[in-house]
């Protein structure tokens, strides 16, 4: 058995992706690291391009952060609606996040020596 077999198939995960307000992701990460139930977590920023225009010709860029989570079955409800209440995602606007269930996983976590 290697040291991430928890990991592995042995127990029942589930993916929680939330896309929060640009600049709310890093805080987020920091928050939800270490809470039990989290295995891993990842966050990155992403621009997009809205139907609606500025002017003729200029098109509006819309910016989130992406937080991707794979946690512990059992804790994803409570870890779901802590994030939904501390990325205000109850607002409108705001940003949007679903779950998923998944069959194996493997841990990427922000190290040490991470510039944030």
């Amino acid at each position: 058995m290697s040291a991430l077999s928890h990991i592995g198939r042995g127990i029942e995960k589930k993916q929680i992706t939330a896309i929060v307000r640009a600049g709310e992701g890093r805080p987020l990460v920091s928050s939800f690291a270490e809470r039990p139930g989290v295995l891993s977590i990842s966050h990155h920023h992403a621009r997009g391009v809205g139907s609606q225009r500025v002017q003729k010709g200029q098109l509006y860029f819309n910016e989130k952060d992406v937080l991707v989570l794979l946690v512990e079955a059992e804790y994803s409800d409570a870890i779901f609606s802590a994030l939904f209440h501390e990325g205000n995602l109850g607002e409108e606007g705001s940003g949007m996040i679903f779950t998923e269930p998944v069959m194996r996983g493997h841990p990427m976590m922000p190290f040490e020596g991470a510039d944030w």
